[in-house]
């Protein structure tokens, strides 16, 4: 199993497979600005793609009526190549189309992002590419990123239930990119902590962040919250932390290893998106169970519930 800080590398590093096993379209891509909701024109760019692949697939069966869609990603567990009968990008629950869809809202994976900019390059007589591997970064800026959900999500759904990349939503479950960030907290199995002293770096920490009532915010028509994810058994001890935790300078605390892809900016490089970090911890004494965190990308404080799953990987 991959851990959560080399899965959000791959946002960060992306290659893209050719279909006929030769050399890459393209090396270096990075996806990992952050993205909630869609760009302007993106709905309608990304129907430009699924219309492309639908007439690409028609031109194929004139000579060859068996032929089907192939992606070829780069996967944690090597090269893949998965076939689809077929594209419906009017079909909601088309799984090809999920896939290829879900970059366009922050929501997509590693493997799906490959996949898109793969089929959206193909040429063929009469078809010519939506986008050429010359042009995969400068696409990838304009219509692509990743919101919080996209990243744990496609985490813990891909890679810490072992659910297949192509399966975007066939398996029923409550953790999915697309899913509200309560349904992803209820969705994992863990132990959620009541104080600090409960919290145990060597796990799996799935972090949600809270109202004013502690509450967590579940995003969507509640507006949006926030959900990260830990990179267990690592920590980090932090001292110095009096103005923004409220505990002596000279105290030490620990802290945890958070992934997360973020609207807030990294002070260490000015971007948003993509982003690991330390978090501090103490108990947020007015409310059970909430905790305090210091975001070590920007040393601002964030109010969350932290729950805990084994690891095992």
């Amino acid at each position: 199993m991959q851990m959560p800080a080399d899965y959000a590398a791959r946002y960060e590093k992306l290659s893209v497979p050719s279909l006929d096993g030769g050399g890459d379209l393209a090396a270096g891509l990075h996806v990992d600005s952050y993205l909630l909701g869609v760009r302007s024109g993106g709905y309608d760019e990304r129907v430009r793609v699924g219309q492309k692949i639908e007439k690409d697939l028609a031109i194929r069966r004139k000579t060859d009526k068996s032929a089907k869609i192939a992606v070829r990603v780069n996967t944690p567990g090597g090269i893949q190549t998965r076939e689809f009968d077929s594209l419906n990008y009017k079909d909601a629950d088309d799984q090809l189309w999920k896939l290829l869809s879900y970059p366009f809202v922050g929501k997509g994976s590693p493997e799906g992002i490959q996949a898109l900019l793969q089929l959206a390059a193909v040429e063929l007589p009469g078809s010519p590419p939506a986008v050429s591997p010359a042009s995969f970064q400068a696409y990838c800026d304009k219509w692509l990123g990743l919101d919080c959900n996209g990243l744990v999500g496609n985490y813990l759904r891909h890679q810490y239930q072992g659910v297949d990349w192509w399966d975007v939503s066939t398996t029923a479950n409550k953790i999915s990119p697309n899913n509200l960030i309560t349904d992803i907290w209820n969705g994992l199995d863990g132990t959620v902590r009541n104080s600090a002293d409960d919290v145990d770096f060597n796990d799996l920490n799935l972090l949600v962040m809270v109202d004013k009532a502690g509450k967590t915010i579940p995003g969507g028509s509640a507006g949006p919250g926030h959900i990260m994810i830990s990179q267990p058994r690592e920590v980090d001890f932090q001292v110095g932390l009096k103005k923004s935790l409220g505990v002596a300078d000279d105290a030490t605390l620990p802290g945890i290893i958070i992934l997360e892809s973020t609207a807030a900016k990294d002070e260490a490089d000015g971007k948003n998106g993509v982003a690991k970090s330390v978090y501090a911890y103490v108990d947020y004494k007015a409310q059970k169970g909430v905790m305090t965190v210091r975001r070590g990308l920007n040393g601002t404080t964030l109010n969350v519930r932290i729950k805990g799953a084994k690891w095992a990987g």
